[in-house]
């Protein structure tokens, strides 16, 4: 194979990863241009609970929570666990 086809491979490869980085980049486009949803006032309660990461520690105070989605809040991609405070 001559030096012809050498750089003829070398613009396929980067004709094939600039396709993939632009795929890429439309589709965190159009992630970003999606609207969240709503949210109905009346499913959101005031509450006052504490939680805390079980693998690095921290802590939030939830001052508000939607009572259709009861879960607790995740951190280091783990939910935290509540913490009762006297």
């Amino acid at each position: 194979m001559g030096s012809g086809g050498i750089g003829l491979l070398n613009l396929v490869i980067a004709l094939v990863i600039g396709l993939i980085i632009w795929r890429a980049s439309i589709s965190m486009i159009r992630l970003l241009g999606t609207p969240p949803p709503e949210v109905d006032p009346e499913d959101v309660v005031d509450v006052e609970q504490d939680y805390k990461c079980t693998v690095c520690g921290t802590e939030v105070t939830m001052t508000v929570q939607n009572v259709s989605e009861a879960s607790p809040p995740k951190h280091c991609r783990e939910e935290m666990v509540p913490v009762w405070r006297p």
